[in-house]
Formats: C-alpha cells, sequence, structure tokens
C-alpha cells in the first residue's frame, strides 16, 4: 500500500507536467513561439529544482515523507491552476519555476519512502515500481490531455489537471502515516540532527568525498538530457517534421511514457535477478540502448518514411530504455551514501540530471529551429549520451568501481 501511495504522488506530477508538455503545439499556437521557447517550459521548471535540490533533500530528511509528498504535491497542483490563467507565456514560465520547488520535494521523498520501507533484496524493484506506476501518470497526460485540448481547450484541462494534484496531496496526509512500515518521527529526527551537531555544509563535505557517488551522479546526467530533449520535443517533432495531428502527437509522447511504466519496474527486476545488483553495469546497458535508439530516430524516423504505428514503436522502446533509468539511478544513489543522509545525496544526484534537463530541452530546439527540423538535433542528442558514458567507463576504470 505504501508504494501505491508514492506511486500516487508522482502520477500527480507527471500527468500535470508530461499532461502540459504534450499540449505545447496547443499553447505554442496560441503564443506563438519558437521550438527554443518552447523548450524554455522544462528548463524553468527544473530550474528552481536544481537550485532547491540539496536542501530539498535536507528538509525532507528532516521533515519526513508523508510531508514532503504532501507539501510537494499541493504546490505543483496550485501552480496546474494558475498555468490555466495565464495571459502570457512569460507568466507560464515563471509558474513553472514555482512548480519545480513542488517537484524537488517529490524525489527525495520517494526515494527515502523506498528506503524506510522495503528490504535491499528487494530495493531496486520496489524503486522501480514506485517510479514505474507513477509514470503511468505522464501516459495518460500525454495520451488524453492534448485530446481533450483540443476539444476544450488546453486551459480548461489543466484546470482537471490541477484539482486531481490537490486531491491527491489530500489523500495522501489522510492516509500515509496509516501504512507506512517505518517513517521516523520528524521531532525526533531534528533532535538526532541537533545532538549530533550534524550541519549541511557538513554533510555535503562528507558526501562529495565519495568518488563512486560522484561518477554515479555524472551518469545520471545521462537521464537528465535524454529525458528533457525527447519529452519537451516530442509531440513538436511529430507534428512538425512528420505532420500528424497534436493529438496523435500526443499519442506518440504517451508511447515513450508508457514505455517507462514498464521500463522502471523491468530493469529494477533485471538488475536484481539476472545482473546480480551490479548497479553501474545496468545504468551503463541503459544509457548505450538510448544512445542506440536516439541514431535510429534520427536516421530513419526523420525521413518520414514509416509508418505511425512504427515510430509508436520506436517511442515505446526509446522509453523503455530512457525511462527505464531513474529508478535504478536512485537506488543506486540511496544505496552508495549513509542512510541519514539518503535526503542530500538524493539531492546532489539530481542536480545533474537537472542541470542536464536545464540545459538540453532549449540547445535541442534552438539546433531545430536553426536547420528547419530536428535530424541535427537526434544526432547530436546521441553523441551527447555516448560522450558522457565513455567518460563514465574511464572514471570507474581510474577509481576501480
Amino acid at each position: 500500500m505504501v508504494i501505491l501511495l508514492l506511486s500516487a504522488s508522482y502520477i500527480a506530477i507527471t500527468l500535470n507536467i508530461q499532461g502540459f508538455i504534450g499540449m505545447m503545439p496547443l499553447v505554442q499556437a496560441e503564443f506563438t513561439i519558437s521550438g527554443a521557447q518552447a523548450g524554455l517550459y522544462t528548463s524553468f521548471y527544473f530550474m528552481s529544482a536544481t537550485v532547491i535540490a540539496i536542501f530539498a533533500g535536507r528538509i525532507v530528511d528532516r521533515i519526513g515523507t508523508r510531508r514532503g509528498l504532501v507539501i510537494g504535491g499541493a504546490i505543483v497542483g496550485a501552480m496546474m491552476l494558475l498555468h490555466a490563467l495565464s495571459p502570457v507565456y512569460f507568466v507560464i514560465l515563471l509558474l513553472a519555476f514555482v512548480t519545480g520547488i513542488g517537484f524537488s520535494l517529490i524525489t527525495p521523498s520517494v526515494s527515502k519512502g523506498v528506503m524506510e520501507n522495503v528490504s535491499s533484496r528487494r530495493r531496486a524493484g520496489a524503486m522501480g515500481v514506485a517510479h514505474g506506476i507513477g509514470g503511468s501518470g505522464a501516459l495518460f497526460g500525454t495520451a488524453l490531455m492534448p485530446y481533450f485540448g483540443q476539444l476544450y481547450g488546453w486551459r480548461t484541462v489543466l484546470v482537471v489537471g490541477g484539482a486531481f494534484g490537490l486531491v491527491v496531496a489530500l489523500v495522501i496526509l489522510r492516509v500515509y502515516r496509516r501504512v507506512a512500515v517505518a517513517e521516523p518521527d520528524p521531532g525526533a529526527t531534528r533532535a538526532s540532527g541537533a545532538a549530533g551537531g550534524s550541519s549541511l555544509k557538513q554533510d555535503l563535505k562528507e558526501l562529495l568525498k565519495n568518488r563512486p557517488l560522484l561518477v554515479t551522479c555524472l551518469l545520471g546526467s545521462v537521464f537528465g538530457i535524454a529525458l528533457s530533449s525527447i519529452s519537451s520535443h516530442m509531440a513538436l517533432f511529430l507534428h512538425q517534421d512528420l505532420a500528424y495531428t497534436p493529438a496523435l502527437a500526443g499519442l506518440g509522447v504517451s508511447a515513450f511514457h508508457l514505455g517507462g511504466v514498464f521500463g522502471q519496474p523491468s530493469w529494477g527486476l533485471i538488475n536484481d535477478k539476472v545482473l546480480g545488483g551490479r548497479r553501474h553495469l545496468g545504468l551503463l546497458l541503459l544509457a548505450g540502448f538510448s544512445a542506440a535508439l536516439v541514431f535510429l530516430v534520427a536516421g530513419v524516423a526523420t525521413e518520414g518514411t514509416l509508418g505511425f504505428a512504427a515510430m509508436l514503436a520506436i517511442s515505446l522502446t526509446l522509453g523503455f530504455c530512457v525511462m527505464g533509468m531513474p529508478s535504478l539511478f536512485l537506488t543506486t544513489i540511496s544505496e552508495l551514501s549513509p542512510a541519514e543522509h539518503t535526503g542530500v545525496a538524493t539531492g546532489i544526484a539530481v542536480i545533474f540530471i537537472r542541470v542536464g534537463v536545464v540545459t538540453a530541452a532549449p540547445l535541442f530546439g534552438l539546433l531545430s529551429d536553426l536547420t528547419g527540423d530536428y535530424t541535427l538535433s537526434w544526432f547530436a542528442l546521441g553523441t551527447v549520451l555516448v560522450l558522457i558514458s565513455l567518460t563514465v567507463i574511464a572514471l570507474m576504470r581510474r577509481y576501480r568501481i
């Protein structure tokens, strides 16, 4: 039950954020913005999430999983309602910045919840289930919101999505404490921290000496760069380059997220059962598969010779690999850090992810604006993923990780 509640928080977040991005062709038409400007939404959203990531992890370590989920979910739900009222695109970018603050509380809260409630033998699989089920929010958001956005307007759809987010936060507030196996009392956690004299600066100093942790964080940037580029621009790519309607383009994005729904628990189980818990090997395999699929899109799909069903299959497989990465990544980060520093360690890790998110999405769009289509964007993305993976392999050999 606790895994379902952890997943519910992700469902509410991803349904709203990815659903809105899936409706970007409609937003772009209303505000007459370019591809680079459209990519700025993801950048603003993750910009705040990046700046406060470590502090958010520290906050979750102190206030506990339940409060982190409730506060983060309520912020995102409220911001979506304000999105629907925005008169200009710049206001939406500012609201995206605030939305990222709420999201920053969700990620360490879910990771901490899994670490508190699941044994180490089943942890990667459980983390995959929590994040995988949560990814179904993006699936439904990108499949349904563009469709209903065409019928009733994207603003009306966002009102419904924001209200759903607030309801989920209320349910977690009322139910989580009854089903959690082990959640330390926030007051006791604060007292313990004060007694031990541990400060954020001391925690960071200790964690930054952890070379396996930092190398793993660098590998996590693969996920941030790929996720932001693909999720921010897939709908526009399918609509502009391949001439699909906004509704069909939304289905293409939903296929990407559907792959993630199956990918996260699958790769967690594969790592636990097949790879013998070798986390870094699993992450490198995912990075390699993701790069290969990106090059496939660049070389085949952009020629427009594939049917929609084939394009859906490629998008699904791409999501299975790219979106299959975060749960395994966060499990690895949690296991490489002391239990009392899980939140802060997660904060450090997501900085690497979100720096990639903030920079990649607008650059991916800018290349499209400069060249007239997304072909060069896809090739550039694949090249970056390969270079990061090779760098990580070299560092692992150097430090014998």
